[in-house]
């Protein structure tokens, strides 16, 4: 008997398997806009009443298909509009505001470690000069050249030391 039965269960296992792993083909998805301008999707109409479009959903659109949307958030790519929305600035939904507030701050972090970068480098040439280095001279107001004290000289070592542990990788 349990010879019998192993192959039917088996089978049964395979078939559900394959039931359940299988994406829906030609399945449809509602989308519909709520009060603050957010665009929602669902498989299903919206409770509230509100009014829902349909957008049939084809089997070809994979994750790994390699194409994706640009992120409207990323100050390179053109934002994102919606088909409905006007060009008009007063008519910006907070969503929209709160994209280009996210814009905005990420544009702010980019510059403030670019400017972060740069000064790593300075303090890093500044090392390289004067650590191996006994005299070392600079270039006064005057443009003479003048030789920098042990004292300046190691006051500025321990400043670039410092510099480049908190702030640098």
């Amino acid at each position: 008997m349990k010879q019998r039965l192993g192959p039917y269960l088996l089978l049964l296992i395979c078939t559900m398997t394959v039931a359940w792993t299988a994406p829906a083909r030609g399945s449809e998805v509602y989308t519909w806009t709520d009060e603050n301008g957010v665009v929602h999707y669902g498989d299903a109409p919206h409770a509230a009443g509100k009014a829902a479009k349909v957008i049939e959903v084809e089997d070809g659109s994979r994750p790994e298909s390699g194409d994706s949307d640009p992120d409207p958030a990323e100050p390179d790519s053109p934002p994102a509009e919606d088909v409905d929305s006007e060009p008009d600035d007063a008519a910006r939904t907070p969503a929209q505001e709160k994209r280009e507030k996210m814009a905005r701050e990420r544009a702010e972090r980019r510059q403030t470690q670019a400017e972060t970068d740069r000064l790593c480098a300075l303090h890093r040439q500044r090392l390289e000069s004067m650590e191996p280095a006994r005299r070392v001279f600079y270039t006064n107001e005057q443009g003479e050249s003048v030789r920098m004290d042990d004292d300046r000289r190691l006051e500025l070592i321990d400043e670039s030391r410092d510099f480049l542990a908190d702030n640098c990788d």
